[in-house]
């Protein structure tokens, strides 16, 4: 069972390794490489070098992520099916779903539900990467590091895909009463982006991580316990529908378990980034040419 430490906070940044080369038009090359870890990286490098090479890893998984759907396999596309169909189903019993909480409330599942909202909310996932990186950098334990980066990644991209969907759809709060099939479309105002939700994406983001690394029947019954706390408050609270749960604790079990995936599996190439000016007789300009 893989150890995971406690310490506190990091924060991500990108490194760009620039090499320079003269010749026609003065060229000016910017060269990212990826390198993964080798067993021996933790020992043999300063704690720069290794934040430096977690980033670079962070965009590398970023890139990956990204070209993700172009690479599904027909068991991936039974997925993502099942989850749009998932979703599409609990539409129909939204109402009834807010209904019945709302005619449960009593304190002790206030109580109950406190303590889903905190652990869905972003401070509390990113405390919690904060302080599993910073454990491993000091404690020199790699595969600790290691998942503090994943908890990082995995925030990071889910919560861009879940707030690109949030504002894209532009769906009612339950609260709003203007009922579970109210989408306006492009909006940012809190009241109207409640498809899908972010803390339970936080929740998802986080448990699906540390429960892949620990890799432990029990610690995963806890970790997506925790996370199913968070769904409960968000339709307890009247925050969410139940369809907007499940769509949310989907995208962050994805994509957490797939940034673990992509460690197990290590690399797939080096990527790159080529900024290079050009001069011509009628102007001048900079360009800039990415490799995936």
């Amino acid at each position: 069972m893989k150890r995971i430490s406690l310490l506190t906070a990091i924060l991500l940044f990108f490194q760009l390794n620039l090499s320079f080369s003269e010749g026609y038009g003065y060229n000016t090359f910017a060269q990212i490489n990826k390198d993964r870890e080798s067993l021996n990286y933790q020992e043999s490098s300063s704690a720069f070098d290794l934040i430096k090479n977690d980033l670079k890893v962070s965009l590398s998984d970023g890139l990956r992520l990204a070209k993700a759907p172009l690479h599904f396999n027909s068991d991936d596309w039974l997925s993502f099916g099942a989850v749009l169909g998932g979703t599409a189903l609990a539409f129909t019993i939204d109402s009834d779903i807010r209904s019945m909480a709302l005619r449960s409330h009593r304190s002790a599942l206030d109580n109950v539900a406190r303590v889903g909202k905190t652990y869905g909310e972003i401070y509390t996932g990113s405390l919690i990467s904060g302080v599993v990186y910073v454990g491993g950098l000091v404690s020199g334990d790699g595969e600790v590091r290691k998942t503090g980066r994943m908890l990082f990644e995995t925030l990071a991209f889910a919560g861009i895909v879940t707030s690109v969907a949030k504002s894209v759809l532009g769906r009612s709060r339950p609260y709003t009463n203007e009922g579970a099939f109210r989408y306006r479309g492009f909006q940012f105002k809190t009241e109207t982006t409640s498809l899908p939700s972010g803390h339970v994406t936080v929740a998802f983001a986080v448990s699906s991580v540390l429960a892949s690394r620990i890799d432990n029947l029990y610690a995963s019954l806890g970790l997506y316990g925790l996370a199913g706390l968070t769904v409960f408050q968000r339709i307890y609270d009247d925050k969410h529908w139940l369809s907007d749960t499940i769509l949310a604790a989907s995208i962050g079990t994805f994509i957490g378990r797939t940034i673990v995936k992509y460690d197990e599996k290590g690399g797939n190439g080096n990527f790159g980034v080529v900024l290079f000016p050009w001069l011509t007789p009628s102007g001048s300009g900079l360009g800039l040419q990415i490799g995936i």
